[in-house]
């Protein structure tokens, strides 16, 4: 065959490749994907959003629908509008060579709850971050009330951590410091159930068993404050018995400093 001709077969070729890749692209960007499959990621039962929540959300500002087409999908503000719900931690949309597309998320997991001064309420989570209510699920975790009223939902205890001026005035981050310790140790979290914040922002936790209170004070050496309530409670309580004490006082150093009932 001679060069000249090969060449124009090799173009011609090419030529095809390019108007069939075309036609394919046309039909790709024209084509309907209809709504996402969803997968939600969550600790245990906690199912504060439900895949029709999610997809509902979405609707409403129009991000997804049953006649979408490819070139109509905007990957990234749906990722940027999910992890904008206080209920979220991550977000994933991604679409596959089938033409099927896919939503991820991974829904935050509560500490505490909070109750607010104003009657409102909510979740603190373990990254420290605020999320309201579900209709879905109630968490069941230490409960928070007292002088607290946090209603921001876009505050994280890393914001208060990381300004001066607001770290002298926030409660929430020795909020958070008290509940995540006592979320993440089996004893305390079997003997603890509420925190009451009292006028002058000290701690007070309220046992599972019995009416007494421990008075915790402030978020200062919060591990070791613990470590002497539980070395109390297996060397000490357990000798006397619960009914004998009606406070347990842990604010001072190396103390610990009971009142016993009348």
């Amino acid at each position: 065959m001679k060069p000249w001709l090969k060449n124009i077969l090799w173009v011609c070729l090419l030529v095809t490749v390019w108007i069939v890749m075309g036609f394919v692209e046309t039909e790709q960007e024209n084509r309907i994907v209809g709504l996402p499959e969803v997968e939600i990621d969550l600790f245990e039962d906690m199912i504060f959003l439900t895949e029709e929540d999610i997809k509902q959300r979405l609707l409403d500002k129009h991000l997804i629908g049953e006649e979408k087409v490819y070139t109509e999908m905007e990957l990234e503000k749906i990722e940027s509008v999910l992890l904008d719900m206080p209920e979220i931690k991550r977000a994933q949309a991604y679409t596959y060579l089938s033409g099927k597309w896919k939503i991820e998320v991974e829904l935050r997991q509560p500490i505490a709850r909070i109750y607010n001064i104003d009657g409102t309420s909510c979740y603190l989570d373990k990254d420290g971050t605020l999320m309201p209510l579900s209709p879905n699920y109630t968490a069941h975790v230490v409960t928070v009330d007292g002088n607290i009223n946090e209603t921001d939902f876009t505050k994280t205890v890393d914001d208060i951590i990381n300004n001066d001026s607001l770290i002298t005035l926030e409660i929430l981050d020795d909020l958070y410091e008290i509940s995540n310790y006592v979320c993440h140790d089996a004893f305390l979290s079997a003997q603890f159930t509420h925190i009451h914040i009292n006028g002058y922002n000290e701690f007070e936790l309220i046992p599972r068993v019995g009416d007494q209170r421990v008075m915790f004070g402030d978020a200062d050496y919060v591990a070791g404050k613990f470590k002497k309530l539980e070395y109390f409670y297996t060397e000490g309580i357990s000798r006397k018995g619960w009914e004998n004490y009606d406070t347990i006082n842990i604010m001072y150093k190396s103390q610990v400093v009971c009142s016993h009932r009348n």
